[in-house]
């Protein structure tokens, strides 16, 4: 089996969807002796800021020499960018490797009427690969609530890690905030220890709090605290904490609550032992390069992209564009899909737009170009649909001057198809 193949295969699960529930991946694992069984980890579930919180702590443990394990999703350019070591993607013939392995396993769980998904498949491959490859940690992003999301399969963890908590999947993880917080909080491991984010909403963060020492969890709150702010900029913020200054390289003050939960992650790892310094920490977060986070990927046009897709991620990027680009005349490539709040979004974002032209995404879940113009032509301001993402992309930059940003948002399908429109 070839790269391609193994991708072919991997797709053509998508039918199954996302089904939430343990019994198939606990089949997939249990067939190739649980691999995940074999590793160390810091768990990381959450509505929004997973990626980059997963990519930092990633990046500091990897700084402190370890040789460290990153599972996140989805990808913007690469498939392979699920899968990585030390910031080293999964080499094509590994991955085919392993799904050649993985393909003859659901032939004969499909005997049983066990059809793995996608992401379970994934996610199995995944630990195939960190156990092979005797990763010494493993920074491991929830794809799904938590519950019973695949990743959930581990049976401990060296620290358990809550991001921003919003509303989002409401179709799967319940239709209040505390509801969805219940599955982010099914991570957690009995005696393990705990780090929680500074949540927005009071009460989610008593709730995380409350289901930690219901499992009897150390509970770590993040040292946002220590942190001051120095200089925020485009391009990123210098902040000092501990007395060391960092300039993390990503925009938007969000990132620093990202940073502050990261940082709180890494401390819990030192005093379980990891050797952690603060020059690793300090170089680990230096060298962070994430895609589709307020993305700048050409100058002369200006060129952002984002991959916020709900209210909290567009929010943090109204916030970046008010603050930095006011004095640009911006130019949207907007595309999102049809279970998102685009309603929220569109009111959100349309008041910064000069124009808008919105696009269907490629994807079998995205509203259209023309429902989402109809959408924002309510708010005033004016949105031209355009089915093609790269001809919308086209039109945009045709429109941009020296004055002018354009900006690519609504979804990381998006993100991932003007991308790789750049290559």
């Amino acid at each position: 089996m070839n790269y391609n193949e193994a991708l072919e295969f991997i797709h053509s699960r998508m039918k199954f969807g996302s089904q939430p529930g343990m019994e198939r991946i606990s089949a997939l694992c249990e067939a190739f002796d649980n691999p995940q069984d074999n590793l160390k980890y810091v768990h990381v579930a959450g509505t929004n800021g997973k990626g980059s919180t997963c990519t930092m702590i990633a990046k500091m443990l990897e700084a402190a020499g370890y040789k460290v394990g990153l599972f996140t999703s989805p990808f913007v350019v690469d498939f392979r960018e699920r899968i990585q070591i030390n910031s080293q993607m999964i080499p094509q013939q590994d991955f085919a490797d392993i799904v050649a392995k993985i393909v003859p396993v659901i032939e004969e769980l499909k005997k049983k009427n066990i059809e793995p998904t996608e992401f379970e498949i994934i996610t199995a491959a995944a630990f195939l690969y960190f156990s092979q490859e005797k990763c010494d940690i493993v920074v491991l992003e929830v794809g799904l609530g938590g519950t019973l999301d695949s990743t959930n399969i581990i049976k401990k963890s060296e620290v358990s890690v809550i991001t921003s908590i919003s509303m989002d999947h409401t179709d799967i993880l319940g239709d209040s905030i505390l509801e969805i917080a219940a599955h982010k909080c099914g991570i957690f491991k009995e005696g393990g220890h705990v780090v929680g984010y500074p949540q927005p909403d009071f009460a989610v963060e008593r709730f995380v709090k409350e289901k930690a020492k219901e499992a009897g969890c150390n509970y770590t709150h993040s040292d946002l605290g220590r942190i001051r702010l120095v200089l925020e900029e485009f391009d990123g913020s210098t902040i000092i904490y501990a007395g060391c200054t960092f300039k993390i390289p990503l925009a938007g003050k969000h990132q620093i609550y990202n940073f502050s939960t990261a940082i709180s992650a890494i401390n819990v790892l030192k005093n379980k032992g990891w050797n952690v310094s603060a020059k690793n920490m300090i170089d680990g977060i230096s060298a962070l390069k994430i895609p589709a986070r307020v993305e700048i990927i050409s100058k002369n046009p200006l060129v952002i992209i984002d991959g916020g897709h709900n209210a909290e991620g567009v929010d943090a990027l109204c916030y970046t564009l008010k603050k930095h680009y006011s004095d640009k005349k911006i130019i949207a490539v907007f595309g999102m899909m049809k279970d998102k709040n685009y309603k929220y979004c569109a009111e959100k974002l349309a008041p910064l737009c000069q124009k808008i032209y919105t696009t269907t995404v490629s994807n079998p879940r995205s509203l259209t170009a023309k429902e989402l113009a109809a959408e924002l032509k309510t708010y005033g301001v004016k949105a031209k649909p355009v089915d093609d993402c790269a001809k919308a992309y086209a039109k945009a930059l045709k429109k941009a001057d020296e004055n002018s940003l354009v900006l690519v948002c609504g979804s990381l399908y998006l993100a991932s198809d003007i991308k790789n429109l750049q290559k």
